[in-house]
């Protein structure tokens, strides 16, 4: 498959960033970025590694697919090509992984099969947050217009991750807003039905009404003391 033109190239990045800054969802965003790597740059493996909350590496998305016990691995930061990336902030280019040897002698294997690597920083609010990276079975596989080519893609893919995270927080905002508010409805409702059971003398009724306001805010104990230091009065709703 021969390398598109300059003009194509353009195109294809246009819609590579179409793409995957339309995505909300984080998935959609990793799979969206290999799929239209695919017809930019020539590779044979691509993947996406993301930091987790303790500072961890792990695979986030993978063309070929990874097997599940890959997408499962977290790895330290100081035992990967991928970890010297994000710690550097520097990409990486290993042309031919047959010449290029550890310190120690023992030879930079990324996978098997592979001859060379690129992978690069995801960079966003200041801080690598990950790692864009590409195999080849071919020794020196790119050229040095098509690795500027993915440096030039990674930030649009760096900020359409983050963009990703920021509404799926938002999207648990939400939903955490409206289940707090369904509860706040539910508990004004028992609370007025907990006075009308004690108005009414019917005390068995207004014990097992605190029961469940308790289980609805969680405060159990609370509840049942408030009540019973004051059984009569009336409580303010609204």
């Amino acid at each position: 498959m021969a390398a598109p033109a300059t003009s194509d190239r353009f195109a294809l990045v246009l819609a590579l960033t179409r793409q995957v800054t339309s995505r909300h969802d984080l998935d959609d965003v990793l799979s969206a970025t290999l799929r239209c790597l695919r017809p930019l740059v020539q590779f044979g493996g691509g993947s996406i590694q993301l930091l987790d909350d303790e500072g961890w590496i792990q695979m986030a998305a993978a063309d070929p697919v990874a097997p599940q016990h890959v997408m499962a691995q977290r790895v330290p930061l100081g035992t990967s090509v991928a970890g010297r990336i994000v710690l550097t902030e520097q990409p990486v280019y290993l042309p031919d992984l047959q010449l290029d040897e550890k310190p120690s002698g023992g030879r930079r294997a990324v996978a098997t099969g592979v001859r060379s690597y690129f992978g690069m920083p995801l960079l966003a609010d200041g801080a690598a947050i990950g790692v864009l990276q590409v195999d080849s079975p071919e020794p020196n596989a790119w050229s040095e217009d098509e690795r500027e080519l993915f440096l030039a893609v990674a930030p649009i893919v760096a900020s359409s991750i983050q963009n990703a995270r920021a509404h799926a927080r938002a999207e648990s905002a939400r939903a955490a807003a409206a289940a707090a508010a369904r509860r706040l409805q539910e508990a004004r409702q028992l609370v007025i039905a907990v006075q009308a059971a004690r108005e009414a003398g019917d005390e068995e009724l207004a014990e097992r009404l605190l029961l469940t306001l308790g289980t609805v805010v969680g405060v159990v104990t609370d509840v049942q003391r408030i009540a019973t230091r004051m059984p009569l009065q009336r409580v303010a709703v609204g």
